[in-house]
């Protein structure tokens, strides 16, 4: 059978299957994202690497093993540096990371570069740093500063000015201040009242946005700078009793995020399709195990969209975000 993933639960499971050359025949992949549900990000961008290595293995002949392990969630830094360095004991060829943290996890880019195995970053398009003094062989994703701009120029213009914003930001950091884009919020002329981190949790999202309801309770926009904060934020706005008085936008469109759309608790969230990253993945492994390192686009961007209505899903989502939870596609409409 050509191709084969395997869901690493263990290096001691790892090095008890490590004795069977037939498991481990062909090419090596390592891929560690923050999580792994299917009906998110991080799972769909599996299955677009799976899809497109699988045609490769059809196409050429070639095997090829793929270990997927994962952190609970994006705050356990220390369990995704982990994983890497089991990919590292077991010797795979190329690790895919989708970071728990893009600047946080430098000690895991450099550990991968030190051993010598090619690195793809999946989920961001913007390269390192110079000043890191790490690389990888190619970025796929798309531009975080991008998934901002998209909320700014939806909301531009249907709100009045001085309009009373707050944003909920994962991490300080480059990726937080891109997804919030203050400054162009500012000069479109909203009221940016109220600001607070989350570390991309729900839980924590929900405690800053009661925070922000008892002591800005006239707020009219909430932006929330991921999916799970987004739902966070949806569900304190429930549990004060503001649902439809209170907009808010999330960012990645998962199927919670979708579901509040339909269902009217949510404005609108920006996508980025994640089959079409993962394939990108794939096919810079491909290139590069074939020798034709010249035709890798070292940087490459998926297109970032608005989804705020049934019609917007039914064009944009891929039908597994709901098929991979057991629900109907297309998607039901709430009564």
């Amino acid at each position: 059978m050509l191709g084969k993933k395997i869901v690493v639960m263990s290096l001691v499971a790892l090095l008890v299957l490590w004795g069977s050359s037939s498991v481990f025949a062909g090419l090596r992949i390592g891929y560690t994202p923050p999580t792994l549900d299917k009906a998110d990000f991080m799972g769909q961008f599996e299955e677009g690497m799976i899809g497109r290595l699988d045609e490769w293995s059809k196409e050429t002949g070639n095997e090829y093993t793929l270990y997927s392990r994962s952190p609970a969630d994006h705050a356990a830094h220390h369990v995704q540096l982990q994983i890497v360095e089991d990919f590292l004991t077991i010797g795979v060829d190329y690790i895919v990371v989708i970071p728990t943290g893009y600047e946080i996890q430098r000690g895991a880019y450099r550990a991968i570069n030190e051993e010598g195995v090619p690195l793809i970053i999946g989920n961001y398009s913007d390269p390192f740093p110079k000043e890191w003094g790490v690389h990888a062989i190619k970025f796929v994703g798309y531009s975080h500063a991008d998934g901002g701009q998209a909320v700014v120029d939806y909301i531009a213009g249907r709100y009045p000015p001085g309009t009373k914003m707050a944003i909920i930001y994962g991490e300080a950091g480059k990726v937080s201040r891109e997804r919030g884009a203050k400054e162009q919020h500012l000069a479109n002329g909203f009221n940016v009242i109220y600001e607070d981190y989350a570390d991309w949790d729900r839980v924590k999202a929900y405690d800053a946005t009661e925070r922000l309801l008892t002591a800005y309770p006239d707020v009219k926009v909430i932006i929330a700078c991921s999916s799970a904060m987004a739902i966070g934020a949806i569900e304190a706005v429930e549990a004060a009793g503001l649902t439809g008085r209170i907009h808010i936008y999330g960012a990645g469109a998962t199927i919670e995020e979708l579901d509040a759309i339909l269902r009217g608790r949510m404005i609108a969230a920006w996508f980025r399709d994640p089959i079409a990253i993962g394939r990108a993945a794939a096919e810079g492994i491909i290139k590069h195990y074939e020798g034709r390192q010249d035709e890798i686009s070292y940087s490459w961007n998926v297109p970032i969209i608005m989804v705020d209505s049934y019609e917007s899903i039914v064009k944009h989502i891929n039908p597994i975000t709901f098929t991979s939870m057991g629900r109907p596609w297309p998607p039901d409409i709430p009564k």
